[in-house]
This record gives C-alpha cells, sequence and structure tokens, in this order.
C-alpha cells in the first residue's frame, strides 16, 4: 500500500461491529473449550502420541487463522453486499470447521481420515471467501489465490492418497510403518507452517507488487495555465495571473480558461513549448524507480503523439500513455493517481477498489477541498503543494541541492 489508510471502517454500507465480535467470541469458546475437552492428551505434551501431534497442528491452524481473519476484516469489512454476507457466513463455518478439526484430531488414531479431509474444507474455504472478498472489493489483492490452492492441493493429495489406502488398500494400510502415519498427520501443521510464512512474507521488498501511479500531465507535469494566459494576453488583451483561476471553468470574456487551454493544445507548436511543472521530471525519474508510471491525459486523443513527444523530450519515464477523455480516469487500473482536478479525485477514489488511494495536486482551482474531506480524513487523499511533497509522501527523497 502506498498511503497509510487510517481507516478503512470508515463509511456505509459495513455490517455491525457485533457480528465480528460473534465471530471472535466463536473462536475464543472453541478454543479454550477444546483446551478443557482434550487436557488428557495436551497435559503433559506427549511428542510421540498421534493426539497430541494432531491436536498441535489444528490449534496451530486455528489460531494463525483467527489472527489472519482479524486482519482481514480490518482491512476489508464485511459490506451489505451478496458478497460480504456471504463471506461473513462462510467465516463462522471456518470455525466451526475447526471445532470438528479438533475432534478428530483428538481421535486421529481413529479419524485420520476426516482430519485430513477436514484441512481439504478448510482450503477450499480459505479459497471461495478469498475470491468473495476479491469480488466484494473488485481488487485482485484481496486475496492469495495461488498460494491457497498450491498449499490446498498438496493436503488434497494426501488425503486422496489416504482416502485410497484406507478404503481400497486396507491390508497395505495396516502394514505401514508408524513413520508414515505420522507423514499424514504431520502434512497439513507444515502445510499450514509453509501457508501462513508465505502470507507474512507477502508484501516484503523482494515479493512485493510494483504498485501503478497515473500522472495526470496539465496542471500537474505541464504548466499550462501560466503560457495560456501569455497568449490570451497579447490575443484579447486580458491581464490575469495564475493565482486568479480560482475555477477549472474560470470566466474570460466570452470564454473560459477551460475552453482556451483545449483551444490551445490544438496547436503543435504551443503543446511542444509548455513548460513542466517545477521538479516534475526529476520526481518522475525518482518514482519510476519504485512504481510503475502510467501517463493519464484526457485532451484530445488526435495530439497524442504530442504528448509523447513532449514527455520525451523533457526525459520522463513512463510505461503507458492512457488517453481518459472518453472514459474518465475512474476505470484505469492503477493504485494511485496524481490529479489537479477535485472531480477526478473523488470518482476514482470513490467508485474503484477500497484500496484505492490519491494525490492532489494542489492549484489554485483546487483549494476547495470541502468534497473530498472525508476521503483526506481518511487517509486515502493527500493533498500536495510540490512536487517534494509527492516523493515525501510516496517515501522518496528528492536528490539534495
Amino acid at each position: 500500500m502506498i498511503i497509510p489508510n487510517q481507516n478503512k471502517n470508515a463509511g456505509d454500507g459495513r455490517f455491525p461491529h457485533h457480528f465480528v465480535t460473534f465471530v471472535e467470541i466463536l473462536f475464543a469458546v472453541v478454543l479454550g473449550a477444546s483446551i478443557l475437552e482434550f487436557n488428557e492428551f495436551l497435559f503433559p505434551p506427549d511428542l510421540t502420541s498421534p493426539n497430541f501431534l494432531a491436536l498441535i497442528a489444528v490449534y496451530f491452524a486455528a489460531v494463525t487463522s483467527w489472527i489472519g481473519w482479524h486482519k482481514s476484516t480490518i482491512k476489508y469489512p464485511y459490506t451489505d453486499s451478496g458478497a460480504g454476507q456471504v463471506r461473513s457466513v462462510l467465516d463462522a463455518v471456518i470455525v466451526g470447521t475447526y471445532a470438528a478439526l479438533l475432534f478428530f484430531g483428538s481421535r486421529v488414531d481413529s479419524s485420520l481420515i476426516y482430519y485430513l479431509w477436514g484441512f481439504v474444507i478448510v482450503f477450499f474455504l480459505y479459497f471461495i471467501v478469498g475470491e468473495l472478498r476479491r469480488a466484494e472489493y473488485h481488487d485482485p489483492e484481496a486475496s492469495q489465490t495461488c498460494l491457497i490452492i498450491c498449499h490446498g492441493s498438496a493436503v488434497l493429495i494426501a488425503a486422496i492418497a489416504y482416502t485410497v489406502l484406507h478404503t481400497i488398500l486396507p491390508e497395505v494400510l495396516l502394514q505401514l510403518p508408524t513413520g508414515v502415519l505420522l507423514f499424514f498427520i504431520g502434512l497439513p501443521f507444515a502445510t499450514m507452517v509453509s501457508f501462513r510464512a508465505w502470507r507474512e512474507w507477502h508484501g516484503l521488498p523482494w515479493t512485493v507488487r510494483v504498485s501503478t501511479i497515473a500522472v495526470d500531465m496539465d496542471g500537474v507535469l505541464v504548466e499550462q495555465v501560466i503560457p495560456v494566459l501569455e497568449k490570451l494576453k497579447q490575443e484579447m488583451g486580458v491581464d490575469l495571473q495564475k493565482c486568479d483561476i480560482t475555477d477549472w471553468e474560470y470566466p474570460i470574456k466570452e470564454t473560459n480558461i477551460k475552453i482556451e487551454i483545449e483551444r490551445a493544445e490544438l496547436e503543435e507548436k504551443f503543446v511542444r513549448q509548455m513548460p513542466p511543472m517545477e521538479d516534475a521530471a526529476e520526481a518522475l525519474q525518482i518514482l519510476s524507480g519504485k512504481f510503475n508510471i502510467v501517463i493519464a491525459t484526457s485532451r484530445e486523443s488526435s495530439i497524442d503523439s504530442w504528448s509523447r513527444s513532449w514527455l520525451d523530450s523533457h526525459g520522463i519515464p513512463y510505461k503507458e500513455l492512457v488517453n481518459t477523455r472518453s472514459q474518465g480516469k475512474t476505470l484505469i487500473s492503477v493504485d494511485l493517481l496524481i490529479d489537479d482536478y477535485i472531480g477526478n479525485i473523488e470518482d476514482f477514489i470513490r467508485n474503484g477498489s477500497l484500496s484505492r488511494q490519491a494525490i492532489l495536486f494542489a492549484q489554485p482551482w483546487n483549494h476547495d477541498t470541502r468534497r473530498i474531506n472525508d476521503l483526506v480524513a481518511s487517509g486515502r487523499v493527500r493533498i500536495a503543494h510540490s512536487w517534494k511533497t509527492v516523493l515525501a509522501i510516496l517515501g522518496c527523497k528528492f536528490p539534495a541541492e
């Protein structure tokens, strides 16, 4: 995540906190009651007892699942959507599955087949819940699907193998050494340890997905207002300063600043000569080493080649230039948007994944931020008054002067 989100639970459409409390209590009751019920297998510890080893495997899986569930409900709270409601029910079913696993673990010498298939069910439920979470938040990062499938497959293969031995070749099963049976007991534990370890490692520098940033051109990379005002002064005798433009459609005689900017940008010479914003090129050079950069412009698509030439001539690195004039910036698939228009920021944040974040690049025409005050308060939107501030927000340093 690029900008720490301090209030992901804010907003309407969330399940009451009581349901989360219910699942937490259910977890606690299941674990606490099982310790009392199965204390004869746990105390004193007997490392040679299959029942003890199986119970330890289930306790590890249940406790780490509890911790993981708690983190996921903070980052991705249940919503009132169908996916959110089904997800909440399945999370409770997972707790019930662990309760059954504790029962089978305490009798694993006679219930090993149910013990193994119980873990298969757990991974299957993890997969379904993860897919529901991804659908609920439209966020592919909401679940590590491949990780679940890989580890769940290992347990599934073991369960199938033991089932074949148990039902078709029972005489072979009786002749197997104790070590083989301990392998079947220990495999779910080893698989769960591996699964949880990979989940914790996910997000460290060597495994983190490279985030993608969309950067607007006019007003963020390109200083378009000052040259347009100079042009208008020559052509219309209008003497205005950039600080006077307090609205994106600021009226100027029979026209407005938005119309005049779009008209000026249909002139190739004007486009090529527009200056970059201060420190923009240097900042993009730094950011390109950490993020994928997408240039998102709402200019006329017919001048995209001029925009690319301008970017190249100023040494601004980018992976792709996307014209958003027809579709808007809501639909672009990026993690963070840097834009100077409040409407774009608002639409991008509120119509996409809750993991989306944005930086409003301060300009005279966007000082009234009341429309996005709640987004700013939540930490999902930050305001930057310069490219040096953008770098600081994104954890990068500007070269010392």
